[in-house]
């Protein structure tokens, strides 16, 4: 049974720019179990989900927001990959709501309604740069241009850019560019990251802390340790975000199968 949320700070729930008036998101999933252990971690796994009527207000604002940018950037993790098959990390919950059993070949994976409606907004030059931390390979193959894609933790599929264990050092070149859109985006969108430690996180961090930008933007059903700075928090599925986004900004978005 759905509970409502009480132990987090009214802009950890909804962002700096919600309403007072909005409904908590609901405790869904609930579970013990660390999200990221193997970043020091303190928060759990428990899963929330917004009211359909909360999440519709949100995505306005995002609308809004994405409309004004002029140096929009996406910063996302695992979760935007878990529809395709593919696996996260910090999805534990026994009865995660996105997380599913699955035995897909990782390398054969196909793009999300995710991936494709970050392509539309590249297409129509609303989207400048994506810092991805996956290796997945879906980003290029929804259509997204090599040269506006920083695969900061390396790909499975570039021999020039291994993938970055945990205790391995960002490649120099890739950890500059990165570097170098933290400090001019305006607006960045965080999606299926538990942004728990990386040093990327910084993509995040550093547009919530300077002055004069239009904030950010973190869609994830689980807690973050950087919920409070965010401009719109949202507690959703990135995909059914992305569909709503997508239908508000007249997208057009390939039929997946």
């Amino acid at each position: 049974m759905a509970t409502a949320t009480s132990d987090m700070s009214f802009e950890s729930m909804h962002g700096q720019a919600g309403d007072s008036n909005w409904k908590l998101p609901q405790l869904v999933v609930a579970s013990t179990r660390k999200a990221r252990p193997d970043m020091h971690g303190t928060i759990d796994a428990s899963e929330y989900l917004d009211d359909d009527t909360v999440l519709n207000a949100k995505l306005d604002i995002v609308v809004s927001l994405i409309q004004k940018s002029k140096q929009f950037v996406v910063y996302t993790g695992a979760g935007i990959s878990t529809s395709s098959g593919i696996g996260d990390y910090a999805s534990k919950a026994s009865n995660s709501i996105v997380m599913q059993e699955t035995s897909v070949n990782r390398l054969k994976a196909k793009p999300t309604l995710t991936h494709h409606v970050l392509v539309a907004l590249e297409k129509k030059n609303l989207l400048q740069h994506w810092v991805q931390q996956n290796h997945d390979g879906l980003a290029q193959r929804a259509g997204y241009p090599q040269e506006k894609l920083n695969e900061i933790h390396g790909s499975w599929f570039n021999k020039k850019n291994p993938v970055v264990l945990m205790d391995d050092k960002l490649r120099p070149d890739l950890h500059k560019w990165m570097l170098e859109w933290a400090e001019k985006a305006d607006l960045v969108l965080a999606m299926g990251s538990s942004m728990c430690g990386m040093e990327a996180d910084v993509v995040a961090t550093s547009v919530a802390e300077r002055e004069g930008t239009l904030g950010l933007v973190i869609i994830n059903l689980q807690k973050t340790p950087h919920d409070h700075l965010a401009k719109v928090r949202i507690f959703a599925p990135c995909d059914k975000v992305m569909s709503i986004l997508a239908r508000k900004m007249k997208l057009r978005i390939p039929k997946l199968l």
